[in-house]
């Protein structure tokens, strides 16, 4: 089981990156739904910039917040419905407040919000162009001018979701590895563990939502995170959980369950003979999404 990324640059020139699939349940089940996303709906990217981190990129503050309140304007077109706005500098509590409105304005997969039911078209790309903005913007501020961490993010329109079984939550994990690939976070709100990372106490009850289901959007890291790194995230959420114990119960969720779906699910790994710089330096000349191939 294999598939592609496909790349291109403003010479309309093509680069490829090619994986292999894990030999495990849920990555053979993932791939069939990729595979199906492909071969019957639709192989293209939806958005096919979203190459983050990587060296001499081309997104800097000014082009975030200026796509930001863009994005701000469109949606507030019909009534102002956001009360905030995007400035340089900002910290993780106002993306925070910005995110939150996302959450609102967008509801639930299953549950769509009355903003997002009654929205034109323009306004819903806008929003859903607000939110992967946001997250670009929360990168930019926790990256160093020394330290990069890149990776691509791949998503799919008409993408089927299909529901996690119990045995999936034993693979989610906090480590990352060069090349690998991990099944995107596929709901609206924030997992337990980006609850704890933000600091984030706006986002509402119920949007505090551990992945639940999978489709074939994903995401592939090209950077390491080490154990060290891994046990100081894990040891320092341990003591924010005790003292927000009562809290968490309260809205059903049980410190140590497999089901609170810390971090993501490993599905693939690159397959390449290039070095590691050689791949990050050619994403940034290709730093284009084209389309997903899948080859038996």
């Amino acid at each position: 089981m294999k598939f592609g990324v496909v790349f291109t640059n403003s010479l309309n020139e093509e680069y490829i990156l090619k994986y292999n699939v894990y030999n495990t349940s849920i990555s053979t089940r993932w791939y069939n739904l990729l595979k199906q996303q492909v071969l019957e709906i639709d192989n293209r990217v939806k958005e096919p910039d979203r190459l983050y981190n990587f060296p001499n990129g081309e997104w800097n503050e000014e082009k975030l917040v200026n796509e930001l309140n863009i994005c701000i304007e469109i949606i507030n077109s019909t009534n102002t419905v956001i009360h905030h706005t995007a400035f340089v500098g900002m910290p993780q509590e106002q993306l925070n407040h910005l995110h939150h409105y996302f959450e609102d304005l967008r509801g639930g997969i299953l549950t769509p919000g009355d903003y997002w039911q009654n929205a034109n078209e323009q306004q819903r790309s806008a929003l859903e162009r607000y939110n992967v903005i946001i997250h670009r913007a929360e990168n930019f501020y926790r990256q160093t001018t020394t330290n990069y961490y890149p990776r691509i993010v791949v998503r799919f329109s008409d993408r089927q979701r299909v529901e996690l079984l119990d045995e999936d939550y034993e693979h989610f994990t906090l480590n990352r590895n060069f090349g690998e690939v991990y099944i995107n976070y596929c709901e609206v709100g924030k997992p337990l563990y980006d609850v704890f990372k933000d600091g984030d106490d706006i986002v509402g009850e119920d949007n505090i939502r551990p992945l639940r289901w999978y489709s074939p959007d994903f995401t592939a890291y090209f950077h390491y995170r080490r154990q060290n790194s891994v046990d100081k995230f894990l040891n320092a959420m341990d003591t924010w959980w005790d003292q927000n114990n009562n809290y968490l119960t309260a809205l059903g969720f049980t410190k140590g369950n497999p089901k609170n779906a810390i971090g993501n699910i490993p599905v693939a790994m690159i397959d390449t003979d290039k070095n590691q710089e050689e791949i990050i330096y050619n994403l940034c000349d290709y730093n284009r999404m084209k389309r997903i191939e899948v080859y038996e």
